[in-house]
């Protein structure tokens, strides 16, 4: 993890970790979004196996 900070000349792990952190929040966000969409079709899917619509 060292590596990170040098090759983007930050002086600490901890500027770079302040400066990337809300990266890592958004795309976690967006993940959780996607995975959400995909249960719900999920679950739509297996109630429609259930009541006989396929």
């Amino acid at each position: 993890m060292k590596y990170i900070p040098e090759r983007l000349v930050h002086g600490s792990i901890q500027i770079t970790a302040d400066v990337y952190s809300h990266i890592s929040k958004k795309i976690e966000t967006e993940r959780m979004s996607i995975f959400e969409e995909n249960m719900k079709n999920v679950l739509e899917l297996i109630f429609c196996f259930k009541i006989g619509h396929f």
